[in-house]
């Protein structure tokens, strides 16, 4: 019997260190946000990664996540800008920050995707890095931003890895 503990024991913290999380957050500089659940525009996350149209699977998640927490989410772009230039960065959220504003939303959430992958060898885990932040579309200031790093088990997939992730780290 001690042994079958002693096993189960074994076995459950190994399936535990095979999946990690790790989310940074700051808080809301508007608490209103949270009470009120505004319309949030939710612009395609950049994508720094060698996986195509990464950042707007993540986009597309978080607007279902975004609705998920009571928020009024929709997604302002039909397709990704998937040769984003590092250098244009700042320049492009702020054409996104405009048009979520001439649109009507108070608030934008954008994106980036720094992981997302599986890693090679035997166990092929996934792995997802995401940052987002949440903008007041009338002030351009940044109310929220959080981010965050996930691996999981190697029979995961990445969007679920990324699912969990971002149900973490949005408002």
């Amino acid at each position: 019997m001690k042994i079958k503990i002693t096993l189960l024991t074994t076995l459950m913290l190994l399936f535990s260190a095979c999946s990690t999380m790790q989310v940074h957050k700051t808080s809301i500089q508007n608490s209103a946000l949270m009470q009120k659940k505004d319309a949030v525009a939710v612009a395609p996350f950049y994508n720094y990664t060698q996986t195509p149209l990464a950042g707007y699977s993540a986009a597309a998640m978080a607007t279902v996540l975004l609705k998920n927490h009571g928020f009024k989410a929709e997604t302002i772009a039909q397709q990704p800008k998937t040769d984003a230039i590092l250098e244009n960065v700042q320049q492009t959220r702020q054409a996104w920050i405009e048009k979520a504003k001439n649109a009507g939303y108070p608030y934008l959430l954008s994106g980036e995707v720094t992981e997302w992958h599986y890693k090679t060898g035997i166990d092929a885990q996934p792995v997802v890095g995401l940052v987002v932040q949440l903008t007041d579309t009338h002030s351009g200031k940044v109310l929220y931003s959080s981010s965050g790093s996930k691996d999981a088990l190697p029979h995961g997939s990445i969007a679920s890895a990324a699912q969990t992730l971002l149900d973490k780290m949005l408002p």
